[in-house]
């Protein structure tokens, strides 16, 4: 057995570990609630915008990245401990997606913020065609795209409804 295989299994049989990626994963339990988790779990996500939109948005963009990155680790964390593809009470892939809605945006009044979560909600759960296919990757990964790439829609269409004057 090498280093790496104790590494990765020792950690899953550990409670506290456990319990630190179900509290990020779920983002502090919000997945957790029974109805409309992700509902839930998409309201952090504006609120990393809102402590973040006032920087530079090339160091926006650094910490939207890593917090995508760090996602996928949970995420993949988490499902390996429930043993469940894509378990409902993982939320932090909500924020993330959330979070990508609204990156970069000029205008972040409550009309607009709130516009975007509707929409984002809205495609999240209706998944049209191309989001649905990055429900097809596994893992981490998969859990994470799809709400990446409805935020990255949602952020397309409140630009042009910006730029037509509509919101």
């Amino acid at each position: 057995m090498t280093t790496l295989e104790r590494t990765n299994n020792s950690w899953k049989n550990r409670p506290e570990a456990k319990r630190l990626i179900r509290l990020l994963g779920s983002c502090c339990y919000l997945g957790y609630i029974k109805k409309y988790p992700g509902t839930f779990g998409s309201l952090p996500g504006i609120v990393f915008f809102l402590i973040t939109k006032d920087l530079n948005l090339w160091l926006q963009g650094l910490l939207l990245v890593a917090f995508i990155v760090f996602a996928i680790v949970v995420s993949q964390a988490m499902e390996d401990i429930d043993e469940t593809k894509d378990p409902v009470e993982i939320v932090i892939d909500e924020t993330a997606g959330m979070w990508v809605a609204l990156f970069g945006l000029w205008e972040a009044n409550l009309t607009v913020i709130v516009s975007a979560f509707l929409l984002f909600r809205i495609l999240d759960f209706f998944k049209p065609f191309p989001i649905s296919i990055f429900q097809t990757f596994n893992g981490g990964k998969g859990i994470v795209a799809d709400d990446v790439a409805v935020g990255m829609v949602t952020n397309l269409v409140v630009r042009i409804l910006l730029l037509k004057n509509i919101l």
